[in-house]
């Protein structure tokens, strides 16, 4: 009986080392997303911008003078990054970290979010609005994180038509 409980203990250390030297071999990159929050093309100070990973807050903060955020994000997940001040619409940027590369470096992605004025366009369909208005990704072929082209054009297309709504209403 002794024996056959050493044997076992044996072939369950064996197993916890190789798994655990095969957790130490997966690469895992780093995504450092930064941004600038702006209205009017002027810095937007106590924006709250909020970090969601799998549908949950993961980090918020709100912006100061500068109206810059940053986040680090890790490889193989997908996240959301919401902007939200008084008075303004809110703005929501989805990044996929996910991909079948084989990351193991440092990226750096920076964009400006915009804020709209909801008052502005309270007479109009802005329900589009409620979906990211920006899309970053990996891109091999690049490699480095981009914005998805594609969506890209069918969010200013969707922006385009609802300013000809609210020149339609003037």
């Amino acid at each position: 009986m002794k024996k056959l409980f050493f044997y076992s203990a044996i072939v369950i250390t064996v197993f916890m080392f190789s798994s655990f030297v095969k957790y130490l071999s997966v690469k895992a990159s780093v995504l450092e997303m930064s941004g600038y929050v702006l209205k009017d093309e002027k810095k937007v100070e106590g924006s709250l911008v909020k970090l969601y990973q799998n549908n949950s807050i993961v980090n918020k903060m709100l912006t100061k003078s500068n109206a810059r955020f940053k986040f680090l994000l890790f490889s193989d997940n997908e996240y959301m990054i919401e902007v939200s001040k008084e008075g303004t619409m809110d703005e929501r940027v989805y990044i996929n970290t996910k991909t079948s590369a084989d990351l193991d470096d440092k990226y750096y992605f920076e964009f400006i979010v915009d804020l709209m004025d909801a008052d502005k366009y309270k007479n109009i369909d802005a329900s589009n609005l409620d979906f990211p208005t920006a899309i970053i990704k990996y891109d091999a072929g690049e490699d480095e994180y981009v914005h998805d082209k594609g969506y890209t054009q069918q969010v200013r297309n969707d922006l385009k038509k609802m300013n000809e709504q609210l020149n339609k209403k003037k």
